[in-house]
């Protein structure tokens, strides 16, 4: 937070759906915030007292984001291999403990041929970086992390830079030598 002639600064990362809202500043001041935020968003947590910190959070989200989108396009591109049909696979593990949100969200549209870009691979490419500048400052070992980060970078240098993220299922295939779906 900064404070200057009277002006107040927060700082206010977001992430998917009805806007998870994770706020630095000091508690004083989130009486005075609470409206404001709950018309942006209906989850709202104070990650601490010094600015930041929300952003500190969102790194640690984006790290889930990244590497569930990239393991399920991993695990689904595995399944094709072995003669699974994509959408049985996800129907069987989408109902498992190998479930999750990011699985139940982009597995369906790793089966699609264009699917809707509502998510653009360009965006984790530039969290998952963040992510990993924020873990070297603090010293923090991420290797799925930057894994991950490769997979969507390598989807990026493919032509998928404005596609949806769960195109990544694209780079699995293409190492998996079915480039169906790869121009």
């Amino acid at each position: 937070m900064a404070a200057n002639q009277g002006q107040i600064r927060v700082h206010r990362p977001t992430t998917k759906g009805t806007l998870t809202i994770m706020i630095g500043c000091p508690t004083p001041l989130i009486p005075a915030l609470h409206s404001l935020l709950r018309a942006m968003g209906d989850r709202l947590f104070h990650m601490g007292e010094e600015a930041g910190k929300g952003n500190s959070m969102k790194a640690v989200n984006q790290i889930l984001c990244g590497v569930h989108v990239a393991a399920a396009a991993e695990a689904l591109a595995l399944a094709s291999k072995m003669g699974i049909d994509k959408a049985k696979a996800l129907e069987v593990v989408s109902g498992s403990a190998a479930s999750s949100w990011m699985l139940r969200d982009r597995g369906p549209r790793m089966s699609e041929e264009e699917p809707k870009a509502n998510s653009m691979m360009q965006i984790l490419v530039k969290d998952l970086g963040i992510v990993a500048d924020v873990a070297r400052e603090v010293g923090a070992a991420t290797p799925l992390t930057a894994a991950a980060q490769q997979m969507f970078v390598a989807g990026v240098g493919s032509g998928l830079k404005f596609k949806d993220d769960s195109e990544v299922i694209r780079v699995y295939e293409a190492m998996n030598g079915d480039a169906s779906r790869n121009g």
